[in-house]
C-alpha cells in the first residue's frame, strides 16, 4: 500500500504530538504530587530532584508547542475549511 510522504509525515506530527502530550501529561503530574516544602528539593524519583523534573517539563511544553504549530501549518487549509464552516463565514 502506497502512503505520499506528505501523508506519512502528516502521521508523523500527529503520533508526536501524541507522545509529547502524554510526556507533558506525565511529568506534570509528577510535579503536581511531588512534596512540597524546604527539604522537597532533595527528594529524588527516577534520578531526577524536582528542578529536573521542572526543566524537563518546560522542554517538552516548548517541543510541543512548536510540533503543534508546524501541525497546524501543515494542515490550514483543513482548518480554515472547518473554521468556515463552523462560523459559517
Amino acid at each position: 500500500m502506497y502512503m505520499s510522504p506528505r501523508i506519512t509525515f502528516r502521521a508523523a506530527l500527529f503520533y508526536v504530538m501524541v507522545i509529547l502530550g502524554i510526556a507533558v501529561l506525565i511529568t506534570g503530574l509528577i510535579l503536581y504530587v511531588w512534596p512540597r516544602g524546604p527539604q522537597s528539593g532533595r527528594l529524588e524519583f527516577l534520578s531526577l530532584r524536582k528542578d529536573d523534573w521542572r526543566d524537563l517539563h518546560m522542554q517538552i511544553s516548548i517541543f510541543l508547542t512548536i510540533v503543534l504549530i508546524v501541525h497546524l501549518l501543515e494542515n490550514r487549509y483543513c482548518v480554515k475549511t472547518y473554521v468556515k464552516t463552523t462560523l459559517g463565514g
